[in-house]
């Protein structure tokens, strides 16, 4: 048999990695792992533990204002017009500033002037040596009539509506004075001419065209309507067109 080899306890307490105190006790020596370069830090439980990202202002966790958190100051909103059936209301039309009066005044002036010389047209082209005369009755004198009356109603009046009201009427009855007035003055004509073929003083008994028009008004507008027809009243309707029309085109402009 080999010989009996004896341990002292000293080499036994450091094989079994143990630690003899002086005093006798045996105290166990914690066995730490070794760390590697460059690695995480060893937590407990085994596994490593990644650093945590850094948390972005207003992310989850950040205290949101609230309850016990001052509240920033917020601004005061403008009150919101609220509109029947969605949608906002027409702006509007915007037009330049008249003067209703001078408007009014300008368009009597040429009611007066259109219709003399309407009148003075309608006796130009009527053929008074014929028995009965022939008068030739045109469109175009009721047109430019209504709309000098338009022009002086916008230009001075502005885009006023009810001043194309007052220019319509106005143009209408400067055609109809002019029909009168010119009749008047074909009426004239025509006892003139009698009036030379009669001869022996004749011609002092003539009747002037404002006699006619102002001391035979009744007499004269029997004889008018007498030879008036349907396109007389039509070529008559075309003076407050023609204003209402001017007007409203000058006053958009």
């Amino acid at each position: 048999m080999f010989p009996a080899r004896s341990r002292s306890s000293t080499q036994l307490s450091t094989e079994r990695g143990l630690y003899l105190h002086p005093r006798g006790n045996f105290m166990s020596q914690n066995w730490q792992q070794p760390q590697q370069p460059g690695g995480y830090p060893q937590q407990p439980g085994g596994y490593p533990q990644q650093p945590a990202p850094p948390q972005q202002a207003g992310g989850y966790g950040t205290p949101q204002p609230g309850y016990g958190y001052p509240q920033a100051p917020q601004q005061p909103q403008q009150p919101q017009p609220q509109y029947g059936g969605g949608f906002p209301p027409p702006a509007p039309p915007v037009g330049r500033p008249g003067n209703p009066l001078l408007a009014v005044g300008a368009a009597i002036v040429a009611t007066l002037v259109g219709a003399f010389l309407y009148a003075f047209l309608l006796s130009a082209m009527a053929d008074t040596d014929k028995t009965p005369p022939e008068v030739t009755q045109f469109a175009y004198a009721g047109v430019v009539v209504g709309a000098l009356i338009g022009l002086a109603v916008a230009k001075l009046g502005g885009r006023n509506t009810g001043l194309w009201v007052v220019g319509a009427v106005l143009a209408l009855a400067a055609v109809f004075l002019g029909e009168l007035y010119g009749y008047a003055m074909i009426l004239h004509d025509v006892m003139s001419n009698y009036a030379d073929k009669i001869g022996g003083g004749a011609s002092s008994q003539v009747l002037s065209s404002n006699e006619i028009f102002f001391d035979h008004f009744s007499d004269l507008w029997k004889s008018w309507k007498e030879d008036s027809d349907a396109l007389t009243y039509i070529f008559m309707a075309l003076a407050p067109v023609a204003a209402v029309s001017t007007a409203y085109r000058i006053s958009n402009r």
